[in-house]
C-alpha cells in the first residue's frame, strides 16, 4: 500500500478551485474582463469564512488581504513577452496564527522564426497558505505554507500547416514551510513528442507519447528512525488528441489517454494501467452570454499538476489562477460548468459548479486502505466595472467535501467576501 500523501485545497484567500480549474485550462467563464496589456494596482479585500481551517464543525472568521498587481504584455516582431503578477498580504482576525504573505507570478516568452518553428518558455511561481487535508486523517489547523513552481518549454514545427510536429518539457515541484509535511515535499519531470494533422481550417488531431516522473526524496520514514526512504512514480501515457477551434470563443479540446503508471521505492503502490482524458469547451451563443466545461479523468499523484505540460493560463483580471494540487491519487475524475453574463458594458455575473471524486491510497494510523474522496463547489460572482481604472467584486462559494472509507470526515466552508481594485494602465 502506498504511503499517504496529503492534498492541497484552496485557502479561503484564493479563488474557489471551481475557477481556478477552468481558468488553468484556457476556459474562462468565471474570469473578470482581462486588464490592459501593461498595468500596476492595488486591491483591498474584505471576507468573511464559515470554516477558517477547512475542518468538521470548524470555527469562523474574518479575512483581510491586500494585494499589489502588475501586468506586462508586450509584442517584438514575431516575439511575445508576457507576465503577471501579485502580492498578497493576508491577515485573519482571531485566527492570527494563520496570517501570511504569498504571492503568484507567472510569466512567458512566445517565439516564432521566418521558417516554420515556434515555441514558448513559460514559468510561475506562487505561495499560499495550504490547508492540508492528508487524505488519511482530518485536516490541519496549523499554518503551512505551500510553494509551487513550473517550468515548461515546447517547440512546434510545421506551423498552420497539414502535419506538424511538437515537442515538450516541463518540470515542477511542490515544499512545505511546516517540517512535519516533508514527507509530502515532491518534484516531478514531464514530456511528450507528437505529430498532429490538420483535417481542416478549424480541426487538428494528433498523437503523442507522453512521459511522466514525479519523485519524492522523504516518501517515507524509515523504520526505527534515521533519514526518509525515496518514492518514484513513472507514468507512461498514449495520447489522443482532438482541437476544435471554431472561434476564439467557440472551442473543443479535447484527450484521450492510455495511461500506465508504476511506483518504485519505499512503497509498494498498486499502480495504474486504463483510460484517462481531458475535454475543455467554451460556448458564446451571444455576445453577452458565455458557458465553459471541462470533464478530467486523471491518475497519480498531483494528477492536474505534473501531468500536464505548458498548461494555457488565462489573465482573470490581474491575477491568473493554477489548477491546485490533488495528491495520491488513484483515479481522479472532475466535472466542471460555468457561466458568465455581462448584463451591462459594466456589470458582469458569474455561476460555477465543481464535482470532483477521488479515489486514494489512505492511511489513518492504524489502518491502510482506501478512501472515496468527494468535493463539491458551488460559486457565484459580481462585478462592477464602474471607472476605467476602478472596479467593484463580491464572491460568494459553498463547498462540501464528504471523505469516506479510511478516515472518514466531512466539512462544509460557506465564504464570502467583496473587494475594491485600482488598476493604473
Amino acid at each position: 500500500m502506498q504511503a499517504p500523501k496529503a492534498q492541497i485545497l484552496k485557502s479561503p484567500l484564493q479563488k474557489p478551485l471551481v475557477a481556478a480549474i477552468l481558468a488553468a485550462t484556457g476556459c474562462g467563464a468565471f474570469a473578470q474582463e482581462a486588464p490592459a496589456t501593461n498595468y500596476l494596482g492595488l486591491r483591498e479585500t474584505v471576507g468573511r469564512t464559515s470554516n477558517v481551517f477547512v475542518v468538521p464543525d470548524g470555527p469562523h472568521d474574518y479575512f483581510y488581504t491586500t494585494s499589489l498587481l502588475g501586468g506586462l504584455d508586450k509584442t517584438y516582431s514575431r516575439q511575445r513577452l508576457y507576465g503577471t503578477a501579485d502580492v498578497d498580504l493576508n491577515r485573519y482576525h482571531s485566527a492570527t496564527a494563520l496570517n501570511n504573505t504569498g504571492y503568484n507570478v507567472n510569466g512567458g516568452w512566445d517565439w516564432a522564426t521566418i521558417e516554420k518553428l515556434s515555441g514558448s518558455f513559460t514559468g510561475s511561481a506562487t505561495k499560499s497558505l495550504a490547508s492540508l487535508s492528508g487524505n488519511a486523517s482530518i485536516p490541519t489547523t496549523e499554518r503551512n505554507l505551500a510553494k509551487t513552481d513550473q517550468l515548461a518549454a515546447i517547440v512546434r514545427w510545421g506551423g498552420e500547416g497539414l502535419l506538424s510536429l511538437e515537442g515538450s518539457f516541463g518540470h515542477s515541484r511542490v515544499s512545505y514551510s511546516d517540517p512535519a509535511y516533508i514527507t509530502q515535499e515532491s518534484s516531478a519531470d514531464t514530456s511528450s513528442l507528437g505529430g498532429f494533422y490538420r483535417v481542416g481550417p478549424t480541426l487538428r488531431l494528433g498523437l503523442a507519447g507522453r512521459f511522466t516522473r514525479v519523485y519524492q526524496p522523504n516518501a517515507a520514514p524509515v523504520a526505527g528512525g534515521g533519514g526518509f526512504q525515496s518514492e518514484t512514480t513513472d507514468g507512461k501515457n498514449l495520447d489522443l488528441t482532438a482541437d476544435w477551434q471554431y472561434s476564439v470563443q467557440t472551442n473543443v479540446n479535447a484527450r484521450l489517454s492510455y495511461t500506465k503508471q508504476t511506483f518504485s521505492g519505499s512503497t509498494s503502490g498498486d499502480g495504474f494501467s486504463g483510460l484517462t482524458g481531458a475535454i475543455y469547451a467554451n460556448y458564446q451563443p451571444t455576445g453577452k452570454l458565455f458557458f465553459s466545461a471541462a470533464l478530467l479523468r486523471d491518475a497519480g499523484i498531483n494528477a492536474t499538476f505534473f501531468n500536464v505540460i505548458g498548461a494555457p493560463t488565462t489573465t482573470t483580471g490581474p491575477t491568473t489562477s493554477t489548477v491546485s494540487l490533488s495528491e495520491n491519487s488513484q483515479v481522479t475524475n472532475t466535472g466542471v460548468l460555468g457561466l458568465r453574463y455581462l448584463a451591462t458594458a459594466k456589470i458582469a455575473g458569474t455561476l460555477g459548479y465543481q464535482y470532483r471524486n477521488s479515489k486514494t491510497d489512505a492511511a489513518d494510523g492504524t489502518t491502510t486502505g482506501t478512501q472515496n474522496d468527494k468535493l463539491q463547489t458551488v460559486s457565484l460572482g459580481l462585478t462592477y466595472d464602474f471607472d476605467r481604472n476602478w472596479q467593484l467584486a463580491c464572491n460568494y462559494s459553498h463547498q462540501n467535501r464528504d471523505v469516506s472509507g479510511v478516515g472518514p470526515f466531512t466539512y462544509i466552508v460557506n465564504m464570502t467576501s467583496c473587494s475594491a481594485q485600482f488598476l493604473l494602465r
